[in-house]
């Protein structure tokens, strides 16, 4: 069975929309981190913004791959309630990064960066989990992986390559704060959780 997008312009284009305006967000969040590390913010980064990009970008390539030349992995049951629950959950995930980086301020990069002035923030989504920026991209390929591959092999490929990029670059992006910030975030560390709420 082909995927659901492949079969159904409506979807095809609804997909594609959806995509498209989470591109844009995020080219414009890479836009104010550029210019943020201009004004003297500094990278610490260990390479943690490019494995990531790679592997979400591989895992995105090989899911569609998947979907498309394994058609026996495909989801049969109630495709398209999967498809549209997808769709929300891509606009869901965005929303949350969002709010995230509005609360994070001055503070956010794309980069793991450190300005001189930078303090533990610990309002909105941040009183319950450590990195809700990161939570809502993995909310938002939850939602890609369901409503653009249909298949649950895609789905596990997609979301196996960006926990492996997110798992090395919280172990980096959290090195970094505890030795800037020092002890406010090793107890802010043990207050939270890293991306659920009172789970993980």
């Amino acid at each position: 069975m082909q995927p659901l997008f492949a079969q159904n312009p409506l979807n095809l284009g609804v997909l594609v929309t959806s995509f498209l305006i989470w591109r844009v967000m995020e080219a414009s969040v890479d836009i104010r981190t550029f210019k943020r590390l201009r004004a003297g913010a500094q990278r610490q980064d260990k390479g943690s913004h490019v494995v990531l990009l790679c592997l979400i970008g591989s895992g995105l390539l090989l899911g569609i791959l998947l979907a498309l030349k394994v058609p026996a992995t495909a989801i049969t049951s109630a495709p398209d309630i999967f498809f549209w629950l997808g769709i929300v959950l891509m606009y869901t995930g965005i929303v949350l990064r969002l709010y995230a980086i509005q609360v994070l301020g001055r503070s956010f990069t794309t980069s793991v960066a450190i300005a001189p002035e930078q303090t533990v923030i610990e309002a909105g989504p941040y009183r319950f989990i450590r990195h809700p920026s990161y939570t809502g991209i993995l909310i938002t390929l939850l939602g890609l992986g369901l409503s653009l591959t249909n298949n649950w092999l895609s789905l596990l490929v997609i979301m196996g390559c960006a926990l492996i990029g997110f798992s090395y670059r919280i172990r980096v992006e959290e090195h970094v704060l505890q030795e800037h910030l020092g002890q406010h975030y090793q107890e802010y560390m043990r207050r939270t959780k890293r991306l659920i709420p009172f789970v993980l």
